[in-house]
């Protein structure tokens, strides 16, 4: 997908569920995931049965989530059945094949695809932020936690993030994304997941395919399992970036795309 720099990701979901996927492996918790969830993950008899997770994502709310996926017949589906009404356009949006979605506080979200982008309530530096680098180019990475910290990683390489509350909530990733050698011997941080409801804990990828996290001690044989599958970026693309040309086209469409859906609060993205 143009765009997205890693085929990654990390949900954090209510009550210490989680999932974390590369494009080869994925993992979950134990006990903790809603039902609907659980048996598409796990139940081999079950029609729907997942052959491949595409986006799994968790709301604040206990069992409200949205799942992207490939069946064992190899349909694509899409589940938005389990969002509530206030999440109606995310629900829309997902139809689309919504290929990285994440939630926050204040039912706030953002959601990525192909052909668009789509975000309500989120922060209103971080959505000036976005709106204000459209020209340069799309984010292909948000990362929302608590108490309004929050995360942005665009097609450039360009990183923008809430600095108090990174600072003060997650310190880890803020000294991190100040460490210019690490990120330099890493090839540059190439996704981010901030947990929403406790501070400290991320999950963060960088463009060689290595990965760094401060996640509580029970997550961490599945986390590290799925990690170390995680696939380095091709030359030329460290940090999310993309080849200049096609991001100028990139660029061009999707300003024309802003200025048609800006009512909405909410960018779609043309297809090509």
């Amino acid at each position: 997908m143009s765009g997205i720099s890693m085929d990654c990701q990390f949900s954090f979901g209510p009550n210490g569920a989680f999932f974390v996927k590369s494009s080869t492996l994925w993992a979950w918790s134990d006990h903790k995931l809603p039902e609907p969830l659980r048996s598409v993950l796990e139940d081999t008899n079950n029609p729907l049965h997942c052959k491949q997770p595409h986006d799994v994502a968790f709301a604040i709310e206990p069992g409200v989530y949205s799942m992207y996926w490939t069946t064992k017949a190899n349909q694509e589906m899409y589940e938005a059945d389990y969002l509530p009404s206030y999440y109606s356009k995310l629900a829309a949006f997902i139809a689309n094949k919504s290929a990285r979605t994440t939630f926050g506080p204040n039912h706030s979200y953002f959601s990525t695809t192909e052909s668009g982008l789509s975000w309500q309530n989120l922060p209103d530096v971080l959505e000036t932020t976005i709106l204000n680098r459209i020209r340069i180019g799309r984010p292909h990475t948000v990362a929302l936690g608590v108490q309004g910290a929050w995360i942005v990683l665009f097609e450039d390489g360009h990183i923008s993030f809430s600095v108090p509350q990174l600072q003060n909530l997650y310190p880890n990733v803020f000294a991190l994304i100040h460490n210019a050698e690490e990120n330099k011997k890493r090839k540059g941080i190439a996704y981010v997941a901030l947990n929403p409801f406790a501070t400290g804990q991320y999950f963060m990828a960088f463009g060689d395919g290595s990965s760094l996290f401060t996640l509580p001690n029970e997550m961490h044989r599945e986390v590290q399992g799925v990690a170390a599958t995680i696939r380095p970026l091709p030359a030329g693309n460290s940090g999310g970036g993309n080849d200049a040309a096609g991001l100028m086209v990139a660029s061009a469409k999707f300003q024309l795309a802003v200025q048609q859906n800006m009512a909405m609060q909410s960018l779609f993205y043309p297809r090509y």
